[in-house]
């Protein structure tokens, strides 16, 4: 694992001030050097990379590379330099590389922080065996936008869950509570859709994202990217987020801090998250005054502490290394768990799915349930199938297209030839058992995608729609709703495996959505709605009030016939926006249970649920009607109203102006 500061804060501290205290002032700012991985065949490339090297004016490298290069470029680092201060060598991880993991969006879908930490974990030990020991990753944005590639790259709507999941993330990048080598994270709010969300709640959103993250989980780097305010104050939009290291406060690497030390050099900070620091300029400006050298010694010092905690000085200087626990074989069966745990079903009235096999043939519509290539989006290799996924369960079924095929991003609109592949498709509908129709990419259903939903369903009523694109779909169909969807966008190598299991009923359904629905400007299905192959119900809710907090306690029953998983919300207004919809997601617990089980869950309500950023950065927990709702999702949930005294919310203020972020705060306070 990742050593945090706090598990050996003497000898690392000894260690760094050591060290720092016999560093020139060029070999600090080395430190903070970033370098593209040389192109192998860029003989000029290589030298340059080498001589700063020896000089001890390069830290990081960024990028790809043979683990044999990297581990050159680390040797020549520790033996061939003045001080032999090891390397970092980042990247930005995306879905893994010989196992696609899901997509961010999918894994919301998960609601299950266990099941991304071992995603995350999987990743950072295929990263640690090709030679990376810094992940820029995770980067979280909210986004419930059209566009299938960004939305399939988001964090879905809620910022508590994607709070929780981001956490999960890290742990499991940096391996905590775990012997495997971990890489050191970077927490990154810099995604554009931060920027492009121009609302009054964006900064309050972001704010209470990282304050949340840094308390539970810190990583070992942020990049905050830019700090947003609703479009009212023009001129404070895009203000770039100030650093937010200081006492009390986040100790790991903040890279506002390398921006701010470039600028103070007369470098305009680029676009690349790293980039080659201006070393030279920063000695002179040392020198001349204008950057004080503790503020580069702080920076300097964080780099270093990272180092220590990644133990790079002890194995790198041993010739050892820490490849992590990875495998093909242990990455497929993490990629298929957490497909599994993906899935959503929509909708199941009447009741299709499981598949009763004995009912007759399976008719497979559609040209993407052989697609190999959607599961894994942008990333590259070849998925499982839904085709594929039937067939290793040995189940018996056709397939015929449906439509005609068409290039990616071309229309759906209805042509000559998807007249005739629907005939074809109608035909062989009448005879299957049931039609599962596979559908790909799209916000909407096209003219034709619909007049073959409505051709098949005319037909054979047993239709399952299966839809492969990030957006989930609840189309509606002759004037009513598809009667069985389940959705399974982007969920990498496994998963037409995943489907199949899902379909088949060897694994039940357990996602829940991650942003709401919208029908053509009406609210659709809600943020956390999701069905599984088991009834559960909730009790009465029950409030007590404590001196700093809310406890509100229900009971989750199974009522159907095997185990399943329920996922329990929490929904809360505020006193402003009571009477107003829709609620925020405040927390949530996933349970699982056998038939008939039943248990009693508690939530404690504190002024980190309930408390905001305000404009101007202080964070408060207004007095005043609260309603707090617990369900299965937004909608089922039931308001039980309850009153936060002035007294209280003091109460609960002071305990978060209390906590081990003080210095976050003051720091962000100007933002607004």
């Amino acid at each position: 694992m990742v050593r945090r500061p706090s598990h050996h804060a003497a000898e690392r501290e000894r260690f760094v001030e050591d060290l720092l205290a016999i560093m020139t002032v060029e070999e600090k700012a080395g430190q903070l050097a970033a370098l593209p991985v040389p192109d192998p065949d860029n003989t000029a490339e290589i030298e340059a990379v080498r001589a700063e090297l020896r000089r001890g004016r390069l830290g990081t490298l960024v990028g790809r590379a043979d683990p044999g290069r990297l581990a050159s470029c680390q040797k020549l680092a520790i033996e061939g330099s003045r001080l032999g201060i090891p390397m970092l060598f980042a990247d930005t991880p995306g879905r893994g590389t010989g196992v696609v993991m899901p997509a961010p969006l999918a894994l919301a879908a998960t609601w299950s922080p266990a099941t991304v930490t071992r995603v995350a974990r999987t990743i950072a030990a295929e990263a640690r065996a090709a030679g990376n020991t810094w992940l820029l990753a995770p980067e979280v944005g909210l986004n419930t936008g059209s566009d299938d590639r960004v939305l399939a790259d988001c964090w879905g709507e809620s910022e508590v869950l994607a709070r929780f999941l981001a956490a999960a993330t890290i742990r499991g990048y940096q391996a905590d509570d775990s012997d495997d080598a971990g890489v050191l994270a970077c927490l990154r709010t810099d995604d554009a859709s931060w920027t492009d969300r121009r609302t009054p709640e964006l900064l309050t959103e972001k704010l209470r994202l990282v304050a949340g993250i840094l308390r539970s989980t810190p990583p070992g780097s942020v990049a905050l990217g830019r700090l947003v305010e609703s479009g009212d104050d023009a001129e404070k939009i895009d203000q770039a987020a100030p650093p937010i290291a200081g006492p009390g406060s986040f100790d790991g690497i903040d890279l506002a801090e390398w921006s701010a030390i470039a600028r103070a050099a007369g470098h305009t900070a680029p676009a690349d998250l790293l980039s080659a620091m201006p070393v030279d300029a920063i000695v002179e400006a040392v020198t001349e005054g204008r950057i004080p050298l503790r503020q580069l010694d702080d920076a300097v010092r964080k780099v270093l502490g990272a180092k220590y905690d990644l133990d790079l000085f002890r194995t790198q200087a041993n010739g050892a290394t820490k490849a992590g626990d990875w495998s093909p074989e242990l990455a497929r069966e993490t990629a298929l768990d957490s497909a599994r745990h993906a899935i959503v079903l929509l909708r199941n009235a009447p009741v299709l799915l499981p598949l009763d096999i004995a009912s007759g043939e399976i008719l497979l519509v559609g040209h993407t349930a052989a697609d190999r290539s959607l599961p894994n989006g942008e990333a590259r290799g070849e998925a499982a199938s839904l085709v594929d996924g039937l067939e290793a369960l040995g189940l018996a079924h056709r397939c015929v297209p449906g439509l005609a095929l068409r290039e990616k991003g071309e229309s759906w609109d209805l042509r000559d030839a998807d007249n005739m592949a629907i005939g074809m498709a109608s035909e062989a509908a009448r005879r299957a058992g049931t039609v599962i129709v596979a559908l790909g990419p799209c916000s909407e259903l096209g003219a034709a995608q619909r007049t073959l939903l409505e051709s098949l369903h005319a037909i054979n009523p047993n239709i399952v729609l299966v839809t492969l694109g990030s957006r989930p779909l609840d189309p509606i169909v002759r004037g009513t709703r598809m009667p069985c969807v389940l959705h399974a966008g982007q969920l990498g190598s496994m998963s037409g495996h995943a489907i199949a299991e899902v379909l088949t009923g060897e694994f039940a359904p357990r996602g829940r959505l991650p942003l709401a629905l919208v029908d053509e400007g009406r609210p659709g299905l809600p943020l956390g709605h999701g069905m599984g192959y088991c009834e559960f119900a909730l009790g009465e809710t029950g409030v007590e009030l404590s001196y700093d907090r809310i406890i509100l306690s229900t009971v989750l029953k199974n009522r159907g016939p095997r185990e399943g998983t329920a996922t329990v919300q929490l929904y809360l207004r505020r006193p402003d926006r009571r009477g107003s919809s829709p609620a925020e997601l405040a927390d949530f617990q996933r349970i699982s249970l056998m038939a008939g089980e039943t248990r009693r869950l508690m939530f404690e309500v504190s002024g980190d649920h309930l408390g905001r950023f305000e404009r101007n950065g202080r964070f408060v927990v207004q007095p005043g009607p609260y309603d707090l709702a617990l369900g299965l999702s937004e909608q089922q949930a039931r308001p039980t109203s309850v009153a936060v005294l002035p007294n209280l919310a003091e109460t609960m203020t002071r305990a978060m102006a209390a906590g081990p972020l003080p210095a976050l705060f003051d720091r962000l306070r100007d933002t607004g």
